[in-house]
C-alpha cells in the first residue's frame, strides 16, 4: 500500500485503532454528531459489518462509495450508485445497460423527462454476459418518493416532497430503478447493499416519533396527573433549549435562527456527494 495512505481496521475493537483509522471511520460516518451531547460510536455490530462490506466488495469509504448513516437510532450501511456501478464493472460480467426510461402511464416510455408532475414509474435494464436479453427492473414513484411532514408557523399541516424528490423526481426516481437492475443483475455481489434513495423511503415517515410527538401532554392539577402523577425531581432545571423553524423545510427543529435542522443539513450533504 502507498506510503501515508490510512488502511481500513481490521478489528471492530476501537482500542487497536490508530487515530488515523478513528478519523477514517469517522468520514465514513460511524459516528453520531448529536446536536447535544458528545459524539457517539456505531455499535460494534454495525462496525463489524461495515468492515465485512468494504473487504468484500472493495469500495472505497473516502470516495463515499460506501458509507453508514444513523437516522432515528437505527443504523444503516449504503452504497452510492456509483459503488454499485463500480461493483458490477468489476465483476468482468457486466456488459452495459440501457438508458434510463420514464413512463406516465406505463405504456409510452421516454428516456428525458420534460413534463412538470413526476413520472410514475422509470425502469432500467442491465446487460450481463452470457444473457440473452438486458434484465429490467422498474420503479414506481408511489413506492418510493419520499415525503416530509410539512410544518407551517410551528405546526404540522400535512406532507410535502423533499427537498431533493421535489427538484429532480425523474433523476432520484431513476436511480432506484438502476440500483433494482444492477442488484437483480450481480445478486451475489450486491446482496443486501441498498442505495440510500432505495433506503429513504423507510425513513421519511417515522411513525413512532410522530405519534410520540402528538402525544398530549400531562398538566399537573388534571385529572390524568392525579392518576398517574408526575414524578418529582429535586435536581436543578436545565435551560430550555429553544428551537428554531427550519429555514429549508419549515419543522421547528433548528438550533439556530435562520438555520437548518438535521434531516435538511443530511439532505444537502447527500446532495453534494457525486
Amino acid at each position: 500500500m502507498n506510503a501515508g495512505v490510512v488502511a481500513l481496521p481490521t478489528t471492530a475493537d476501537s482500542t487497536q485503532w490508530s487515530e488515523d483509522q478513528k478519523a477514517l471511520l469517522d468520514a465514513a460516518g460511524l459516528v453520531k454528531r448529536p446536536a447535544r451531547g458528545p459524539v457517539e460510536p456505531a455499535p460494534k455490530s454495525t462496525v463489524i459489518a461495515f468492515l465485512q462490506h468494504c473487504a468484500r466488495t472493495g469500495l472505497d469509504p473516502i470516495a463515499r462509495q460506501i458509507y453508514a448513516i444513523e437516522r432515528g437510532g437505527k443504523w444503516t450501511i449504503t452504497v452510492s450508485i456509483d459503488g454499485f456501478r463500480l461493483v458490477a464493472q468489476r465483476s468482468g460480467q457486466y456488459a452495459g445497460q440501457t438508458p434510463v426510461e420514464w413512463t406516465a402511464d406505463g405504456k409510452t416510455w421516454v428516456d428525458v423527462w420534460l413534463e412538470k408532475e413526476p413520472p410514475a414509474a422509470a425502469r432500467v435494464g442491465v446487460r450481463r454476459r452470457g444473457f440473452d436479453e438486458p434484465l429490467f427492473a422498474v420503479a414506481r414513484w408511489s413506492s418510493y418518493a419520499v415525503t416530509v411532514p410539512d410544518w407551517q408557523n410551528g405546526q404540522e399541516v400535512g406532507e410535502k416532497l423533499s427537498p431533493m424528490w421535489d427538484r429532480m423526481p425523474d433523476l432520484m426516481l431513476g436511480k432506484v430503478a438502476e440500483a433494482l437492475a444492477l442488484r437483480r443483475a450481480f445478486p451475489m455481489e450486491l446482496s443486501g447493499l441498498y442505495t440510500e434513495e432505495e433506503l429513504d423511503f423507510e425513513f421519511s415517515a417515522e411513525p413512532e416519533k410522530r405519534a410520540a410527538s402528538q402525544q398530549p401532554k400531562v398538566e399537573p392539577g388534571t385529572r390524568s396527573a392525579q392518576r398517574d402523577p408526575l414524578p418529582q425531581d429535586d435536581s436543578p432545571a436545565e435551560a430550555e433549549l429553544v428551537m428554531h423553524d427550519c429555514s429549508n423545510c419549515g419543522r421547528p427543529e433548528a438550533t439556530e435562527e435562520d438555520g437548518i435542522c438535521a434531516s435538511c443539513e443530511a439532505e444537502i450533504e447527500a446532495e453534494a456527494r457525486p
